[in-house]
């Protein structure tokens, strides 16, 4: 007999531009996948989830995380004191692959509890071939779609001999983890720009075809990147502040993308890049990225974005134009991002961005059911009328109601499944100890 749920009644984003949305409709899913969308749907025997209150969208995708990080939320308060390459990076090497496990346990739930269903885990701790499974199996455990990006980035002490023998474990993860029918995929971190095994490690992943990423965080890193034939669309760009006008445009030609990671990439940085990238024809996503620093919470990155670049954009147009009253006039392109536009690039741009908008990113028929549930509120808010607006500045985490991955409930009524609060607390606690004494 088919698994089968039914979300009655919800007020529904779909992402898809052919549905659209819907006031009041419902959600049918079959095997782990979307069946129908729409009203009054024939649902049989299906387990029902009752929707009514509610708003549904599909699950929000994180482009850019470092779960590993998660055992030590908070050690770095602030950024710009540099503490976070000087202090915390050389922790590395205290690591286990048991502190792999533990981060991307509580940093998988953490996810789900703020509404995000996919993750890209990016894990820049891998000193031994024990560490990537470690997280992988943990990132399973909890039950959140992620693309492992196995980084090639130099941790020591390392028990890889050479770079050749990194190359090696990176494969092996790959051919035994890697299944686009699965929650797991994986993709490759290749090295900063002037490292020598750069062009190597871009050959290896394009070869798999896996998709991979860069952290880029001066000028002059995309002009080299051209100049070695080396852009494309499989290759995301992290951070990217100080990339300049012209080499956002060569990355436009080449169709390669740029994340965003807001709360980092604000903190005393230039953060108009992203206008900059979007007025060209660069796709942009966003990620948490530094559970050190921050909560993973995506749709709270997204909220930063809002702000700040609604800011930027007032500042911006007031030195170029003349603007009475407190804000410009609304024009085409101004204020780049409204909350309907986060959203989307949070779901159907992100998908498609990371290769996966086959699965997920849209409440498409045939699609993985990835789905979020959110609660209007208790405080009059039965009636929404920009279901986007309400989601990004009227919701908070507690609002997060139920949030499905490929079909399989992982929170219900607020309340996560197979997740143990004290079970966390003490695998926090064991890793700091083993960490940081």
């Amino acid at each position: 007999m088919a698994n089968r749920l039914h979300i009655r009644g919800a007020q529904i984003v779909t992402m898809d531009e052919t549905l659209g949305d819907f006031a009041t409709a419902d959600i049918l899913i079959e095997n782990g996948a979307i069946l129908a969308v729409g009203p009054s749907l024939n649902a049989g025997n299906a387990e029902t989830i009752d929707g009514s209150g509610m708003i549904a969208l599909p699950g929000i995708i994180d482009a850019h995380t470092c779960l590993w990080q998660t055992v030590l939320r908070g050690y770095v308060p602030d950024l710009w004191p540099g503490g976070y390459y000087s202090k915390f990076l050389p922790l590395r090497g205290r690591y286990a692959p048991e502190d792999n496990f533990n981060a991307a346990w509580v940093g998988g739930f953490e996810m789900l509890s703020y509404g995000t269903t996919t993750v890209v885990d990016y894990c820049h701790d891998i000193r031994s071939p024990a560490f990537a499974p470690a997280s992988i199996a943990a990132l399973r455990e909890a039950g959140i779609r992620h693309l492992f990006t196995y980084s090639f980035m130099p941790v020591t002490p390392a028990e890889f001999a050479t770079s050749e023998d990194r190359l090696a474990d990176g494969r092996r993860v790959y051919d035994e983890f890697h299944d686009p029918k699965s929650l797991t995929t994986i993709g490759f971190g290749v090295d900063s720009i002037g490292a020598p095994g750069l062009e190597k490690q871009l050959a290896f992943a394009r070869e798999l075809k896996a998709p991979s990423c860069i952290h880029v965080n001066e000028t002059g890193t995309i002009d080299k990147l051209a100049a070695a034939g080396l852009l494309g669309p499989d290759l995301l760009v992290i951070h990217g502040n100080l990339i300049s006008n012209p080499e956002l445009e060569r990355m436009a030609d080449a169709g390669m993308p740029l994340c965003f990671t807001p709360t980092a990439d604000t903190q005393g940085t230039p953060a108009d890049v992203v206008r900059r990238s979007i007025e060209r024809g660069v796709d942009v996503v966003f990620g948490c990225d530094i559970p050190c620093t921050v909560a993973s919470d995506t749709l709270g990155q997204l909220r930063v974005m809002f702000n700040v670049q609604g800011y930027l954009d007032g500042a911006i147009e007031r030195s170029f134009s003349s603007v009475l009253g407190r804000r410009p006039p609304v024009r085409p392109g101004l204020p780049l991002l409204t909350p309907r536009k986060l959203i989307e690039i949070a779901t159907i741009t992100a998908a498609r961005v990371l290769g996966l908008a086959d699965r997920v990113g849209s409440l498409t028929p045939g699609k993985r059911a990835d789905i979020v549930l959110i609660r209007k509120g208790a405080f009059g808010n039965s009636v929404v009328d920009d279901a986007c607006a309400h989601v990004l500045l009227q919701t908070s985490p507690r609002d997060i109601d139920t949030v499905l991955v490929d079909g399989k409930v992982r929170m219900r009524a607020g309340v996560l499944q197979g997740f143990d609060a004290q079970r966390a607390g003490a695998m926090v606690a064991a890793s700091r100890k083993r960490i940081l004494d």
